[in-house]
């Protein structure tokens, strides 16, 4: 049976029949009500969607993104950083470690002289950690009489209930400052 676009005989008659009122309203009671049917399952099938959506993309951050599982995991906010500090006689050091990303260490500290005597131009100076520390050889001091560096690295982590020791060299005097997080 091929469609045809002409009416058959009986549609032709049906479409010049007139409903009653009453027919009518009733017809259109029922239309009404199968289209409210149809559109409460669009709202939940759309809430649906956007639940399963959320879902998913939580779930691909989530597996691509391992610090945000270490940071979700520990509690932390990502930014950890642990300050170690001390001061002898004529130095005083802060040696500052923060986590930028999953299993690496940044380190930055500051040597700086605080003795009476006019500063040496230049020191040695070892800070000894578990991650293997920072060391320099004939290191000069800046306009303000200090030292600063900083490294990365991937290895043992330092923890903040250690104590770091430095040994600081200049002139043919040698400190040892204890650095205890602060």
């Amino acid at each position: 049976m091929s469609p045809s676009k002409e009416f058959d005989p009986l549609f032709q008659e049906m479409k010049n029949v007139e409903l009653s009122k009453t027919a009518e309203r009733e017809l259109l009671v029922k239309i009404q009500k199968k289209a409210a049917r149809k559109r409460k399952h669009l709202v939940p099938t759309i809430l649906s969607g956007l639940a399963v959506a959320a879902v998913l993309t939580f779930c691909v951050l989530f597996a691509t993104n391992s610090v945000m599982f270490e940071n979700i995991a520990t509690g932390s906010s990502g930014t950890e950083k642990i300050v170690f500090a001390g001061s002898e006689e004529n130095w005083t050091i802060e040696y500052v470690i923060t986590y930028p990303k999953e299993g690496w260490e940044k380190e930055v500290f500051t040597i700086t002289y605080i003795g009476d005597e006019e500063p040496p131009e230049s020191i040695d100076y070892l800070i000894e950690s578990i991650s293997g520390g920072s060391n320099g050889t004939n290191v000069s001091l800046n306009e303000n009489q200090r030292v600063t560096g900083s490294k990365e690295s991937n290895g043992a982590k330092v923890m903040e209930n250690e104590e770091l020791e430095a040994t600081i060299t200049w002139l043919g005097k040698t400190e040892t400052i204890t650095l205890r997080s602060q």
